[in-house]
């Protein structure tokens, strides 16, 4: 009989926290294996991998985050290396956390409101305002302090409610050590931390009535909470901005001419806030200008979403017709009033620093993270307390779960397609270019893939390169060259600089290697002279073929890229060949060149563009099989009206290489059509 018991209380603690890591899964696993390392991932990663802790330290000061935050995500790397797999688990455990911990606080406050705790908790945990929880290495920290303080919350609950004073002494402990360890990573919760107030007044509900002596119990509660908070406030505002330059201060407030000018945009402010939490993340998470049912993915990502409402309504349409009445307008009133009060408090840190939250801008949407329990605890506890029949609110909850997952697993594809991109270009680069001399500067004709651009492109080719000898001076760098960039340095051959973050890269004039990124009508190409008449590259990168260096390359190195973070092979397509045969001619290897080409044909794989037929027909001349040459130029030209000029240069450069013969006039002859100018 007692085992039974047991058994039938260990399921009803345990089948939500199960349910919760089901909803979990279904929502992130489908893409997770595709995600990368994106933007400042590659900063932290690179500070760390190169430059070690003391990098990872350099970087947090610099960045304006002295205290925990370095060792937080050196923890992070002291546990999984560099292993993006890992790292994208990691933030996701932590996310499950805050779903788990805000459920363990919503159902200690109220516990005849089981579902609202349930269906809260799973709304926090996949809201869909934030878009970016594929940057694994960058937000996993805020992740961590949103279960931390939520967990610290319902510690004080418990620890208030406790008849044991060692028990009570020891969770309230344990409490006041999460609070802290939260604050002092970052001050993305500071002001979140002020409900453990309002927390403290319900918990201590029924104990006393509301009078002094209540008000004096809350002060006692809250008393070591708010020291540490004080504390943490003059380290922030006070100390730090003495020691490092406080790039997140709040000086633009003087900017406004009165008091009335501030508190009108701080109130547009507050009305952008509420606006876009409120109503704006639900219409912009179902926009149908980004929606395509033909697209395989959109179909994909509305099936797991409606496999993910059924789940809900089958496992609680039943359970919200036997749960016992909890209609007491005076329960209902003080989640709603908890939630809108958790959600204004998580408003004040980015209007604090002037910033919008709107998935328009696209990073800014982590502004609204503090906001994320309050909102989904005052949307549930709303819809339970305002909306009659409990089916109907059923079904609305599961909506809003539904249009939640469809939008996470629909923003996933944009990371994962940014994470193919990115390979696309480290690997094509890796096969052309084995490894590099020190100090060189690869200079590309765009950013690498979204969700990327200037530190990150530069860091990201730090670590295929680098050996982690450190960051100052840094040995690799990318930068991309438009019209009339760097042009004063590469006229009076000066070196090119630059200098951000942790990052100091110099390169002396010529020790670049000139490169076009590729995409999805062409390779990754290492430029040369015949490139002046590529008909496919644009005119100021055309301008850089003059600084070319392909000395700089080194063919004859072993190293490697760290396959936690690149893979150990990528996929052989076409690409893979022609950076391949690329390479070999390079070395002067035809026999080589040759081969990889037949492969190539041998599995169906043929060129993108035609100028990626170069490297083939030239090994094929150089060989000899002049009959193979002019068959892969009539090939290529397949548009002799764009690419007779880049092809006639091909050829001019193979009679200047070749010894004249009766097959090679042949051949010439047979392709004249190919290499002349149009009639």
């Amino acid at each position: 009989m007692m085992n039974a018991i047991m058994k039938h209380r260990l399921v009803r603690m345990l089948w939500f926290p199960i349910f919760l890591l089901l909803i979990h899964i279904l929502t992130w696993a489908v893409q997770i294996r595709h995600y990368g390392f994106y933007l400042d991932d590659w900063v932290s990663l690179s500070a760390y991998d190169q430059g070690g802790f003391e990098g990872l330290m350099q970087y947090s000061i610099i960045d304006s985050r002295p205290g925990l935050m370095m060792w937080v995500i050196g923890l992070g790397f002291k546990l999984f290396g560099n292993d993006r797999l890992w790292w994208q688990l990691w933030s996701l455990f932590w996310r499950y956390q805050a779903g788990l911990a805000a459920w363990l606080l919503i159902k200690s406050l109220w516990p005849r409101k089981q579902t609202v705790a349930e269906f809260s908790a799973i709304l926090l945990m996949i809201f869909p305002f934030f878009k970016h929880q594929a940057l694994s290495i960058v937000y996993n920290m805020q992740w961590i302090q949103y279960a931390l303080i939520l967990y610290s919350f319902w510690l004080t609950v418990k620890a208030i409610r406790s008849d044991n004073k060692k028990i009570k002494l020891l969770v309230s402990g344990f409490s006041l050590l999460l609070s802290g360890l939260q604050l002092f990573m970052t001050e993305y919760y500071l002001t979140l931390e002020l409900l453990r107030i309002p927390l403290i007044w319900l918990a201590l509900e029924g104990t006393f009535s509301m009078s002094q002596k209540k008000w004096q119990r809350i002060f006692r509660e809250y008393l070591p909470y708010g020291l540490l908070l004080a504390t943490f406030v003059v380290m922030r505002f006070v100390v730090m901005p003495g020691m490092v330059e406080d790039r997140n201060s709040l000086s633009w407030m003087s900017e406004y001419s009165s008091v009335w000018n501030l508190l009108i945009h701080l109130l547009q402010l507050f009305i952008g806030y509420l606006s876009e939490s409120v109503f704006g993340v639900w219409y912009r998470s179902l926009d149908p200008g980004k929606i395509d049912f033909t697209r395989i993915n959109d179909r994909g990502a509305l099936a797991i979403a409606i496999l993910v409402f059924v789940i809900l309504l089958l496992v609680f349409w039943k359970k919200v017709t036997s749960d016992p009445d909890a209609s007491d307008s005076r329960e209902n009133n003080s989640m709603l009033a908890i939630g809108i009060i958790a959600m204004l408090l998580g408003f004040l840190p980015g209007m604090a620093i002037d910033k919008s939250p709107s998935t328009t801008f696209l990073y800014h949407d982590r502004f609204l993270l503090p906001s994320f329990f309050g909102i989904a605890l005052s949307l549930v506890s709303f819809i339970d307390g305002w909306i009659r029949g409990r089916r109907l609110k059923l079904v609305l909850l599961s909506l809003f779960c539904l249009i939640s997952v469809f939008f996470q697993i629909k923003n996933s594809i944009y990371y994962r397609s940014a994470w193919e991109t990115q390979q696309n270009f480290q690997w094509q680069l890796k096969w052309r270019v084995p490894d590099l001399k020190q100090n060189t500067l690869i200079a590309g004709d765009a950013i690498i893939a979204s969700f990327m651009g200037g530190w990150a492109d530069g860091a990201m080719v730090l670590e295929m390169y680098g050996k982690k000898t450190g960051l100052n001076p840094t040995p690799y760098w990318y930068l991309v060259f438009g019209e009339g960039d760097y042009q004063q340095n590469l006229d009076q051959q000066l070196p090119i600089t630059y200098e951000n973050k942790i990052f100091n890269f110099t390169s002396e004039h010529g020790d670049m290697l000139v490169v076009t990124k590729p995409e999805w009508d062409r390779c990754l190409w290492v430029l040369d002279e015949l490139d002046l008449a590529n008909p496919y590259i644009q005119g100021y990168t055309k301008q850089l073929i003059q600084y070319q260096n392909a000395s700089r390359i080194l063919y004859a190195s072993d190293h490697q890229m760290p396959v936690g973070i690149f893979g150990a092979d990528y996929r052989h397509d076409w690409c893979y060949y022609f950076e391949n045969g690329d390479r070999e001619f390079a070395l002067g290897n035809y026999e080589k060149v040759i081969d990889f080409y037949q492969q190539a044909q041998t599995l169906n794989e043929r060129m993108k563009n035609p100028v990626e037929m170069t490297p083939f027909i030239r090994a094929a001349a150089a060989l000899g099989d002049w009959q193979l040459a002019a068959e892969m130029t009539a090939e290529a030209s397949y548009d002799p009206k764009i690419s007779w000029e880049y092809f006639k240069g091909v050829w001019d450069k193979i009679l200047e290489d070749t010894a004249e013969s009766p097959e090679r006039t042949h051949a010439v002859e047979s392709i004249s059509e190919f290499i002349s100018a149009p009639q």
